[in-house]
């Protein structure tokens, strides 16, 4: 094993650690929470959140992704980006305050306010930190994020169990914020200065990128706002808690995947070949992660949401039905991003973004008018289909690789995810009624998982190996198993 992988599959098994640590707690946090708090009050901070980060998005510079693909360590540098994002944060804070008088609610115009802090706090953070996520030193990042969650979660269920509000939710954004920013610096000693010396070294990366969050803001962040507007805040809450659930699955294991790629793409520098059979390689491995994630968490939903949450959160389950199997085939093109920056091509990225809003944000608005939450779901698969047809187009024009290539590389997920639905669907229709009622309400999502999991992994393996043991994840845990 080489250097640069040995350093990639480290950082790998500290990410994924941290990330599922990190999302344990939230999950834990979010199953007390549902029993503390009222759809309406996770509605409200959702709907003040979704205006604090399209203010934030709207002021968008983002120097870490610059940080990351230069090699540079010149002091300007870091000084520089330090105070952009200072200024960026003052920025989007002031335009947070100005905003709350007009939200109409004078309970969500408080939550704004209060939230204007998360931007300058943010704004703060140590910008050497960076270097250990550029040199696959994850890490510190690990201790970071997992230290500033504990005692996010801990603030946050301490305040609903005293006050049964929503402002358990805001206190808690609050102390992540703080304490990302204190670790940063005592993880990575570093005194900043006022400086814009390198401002033109920053901004040719970082000014289409910047352009490019502001359309996905717009596109992506303005939906919660929407479904408030048009249906109400305890609808809003409803489909926040879709969203956050339906999530859970996919991003939990592709994320922190996601979060390496850039880095280990970048320092592929200018070697295409290489970078290219990466980048097909990472198809096949995405798509043996997020296709029986999705699907499978589609299969014990309608188990998994009253028993994980309680009875009243249950009118979620067809929403969850239908969004996480689209976020799994999605999610097989996810590494497209990350390799589009890492050839500098974001001027590209920021056409693509803007079509895309183009299509989403009005297909958005008229599903959701028109059918409620229903259609605000399916809205998100209709435009989805698109994105990915973007995404497949996005890796034909930057590295040649074709949708033939693209189906070739998710051909063995595909099936076995199909056999695994298949199974697990007629091993629930096969079980009588009477027997399902006595088992212990958890045992059957647990004998669906279990099931699922074997015939998805074992269809895998032999396909894999009447094909000749290509590259590939079987391949990969063949060769770490092996070690």
């Amino acid at each position: 094993m080489s250097g640069s992988t040995r350093r990639f599959v480290l950082g790998a098994g500290w990410v994924y650690a941290h990330r599922w640590l990190e999302r344990l707690l939230d999950f834990v946090a979010l199953v007390v929470l549902a029993r503390l708090l009222a759809p309406d009050d996770f509605g409200l901070v959702a709907i003040a959140a979704s205006f604090a980060t399209i203010v934030e998005g709207l002021s968008a510079f983002d120097v870490d992704k610059a940080l990351i693909r230069s090699r540079d360590d010149d002091r300007a540098l870091f000084d520089t980006a330090w105070t952009l994002s200072v200024l960026r944060g003052l920025l989007a804070a002031l335009a947070m305050w100005g905003v709350a008088p007009w939200v109409g609610d004078a309970r969500m115009a408080d939550v704004l306010r209060v939230l204007a802090v998360v931007p300058i706090l943010n704004g703060l953070r140590n910008p050497r930190f960076v270097t250990f996520e550029r040199n696959l030193v994850y890490s510190k990042l690990a201790v970071l994020t997992v230290t500033a969650k504990v005692l996010s979660v801990g603030v946050t269920l301490a305040l609903a169990v005293v006050v049964r509000s929503y402002w358990a939710l805001v206190v808690g954004q609050l102390a992540y914020a703080l304490a990302g920013v204190v670790l940063s610096y005592l993880l990575r000693p570093y005194r900043p200065a006022v400086s814009l010396a390198r401002v033109s070294a920053l901004a040719s990366f970082s000014g289409w990128l910047s352009l490019t969050s502001v359309v996905t803001v717009l596109s992506m962040e303005t939906d919660k706002l929407i479904v408030g507007w048009l249906v109400g805040v305890t609808d809003a809450g409803l489909y926040f808690m879709t969203q956050r659930v339906g999530v859970l699955p996919t991003q939990e294991l592709l994320s922190p995947l996601q979060r390496i790629l850039f880095p280990a793409f970048s320092a592929l520098g200018s070697d295409t070949v290489r970078l290219r059979r990466a980048a097909a390689e990472s198809i096949s491995v995405l798509a043996s992660l997020s296709l029986p994630a999705g699907f499978g968490f589609a299969l014990v939903a309608a188990d998994f949401v009253p028993l994980a949450l309680g009875e009243p959160w249950a009118p979620i389950v067809p929403l969850l039905v239908v969004l996480t199997p689209y976020l799994g085939l999605r999610s097989t093109l996810s590494m497209t991003l990350p390799c589009v920056l890492a050839l500098g091509h974001t001027r590209l990225l920021f056409g693509v973004s803007a079509i895309y809003a183009l299509v989403h944000v009005p297909l958005f608005v008229a599903g959701t008018a028109l059918f409620g939450l229903p259609g605000a779901v399916w809205s998100i698969v209709l435009a989805g289909i698109f994105y990915t047809y973007l995404n497949a187009w996005l890796l034909r024009r930057v590295l040649g690789i074709s949708p033939v290539e693209i189906a070739r590389q998710v051909r063995r997920p595909l099936a076995a995810t199909a056999l695994m639905v298949g199974t697990v669907a007629g091993l629930g229709a096969t079980v009588p009624a009477d027997a399902l009622a006595a088992l212990p309400r958890a045992l059957w999502p647990a004998v669906e998982v279990v099931v699922g999991g074997a015939v998805f992994g074992c269809t895998s393996y032999v396909m894999w190996r009447l094909e000749g043991r290509p590259a590939g994840i079987e391949w990969r845990v063949a060769q770490l198993w092996s070690r």
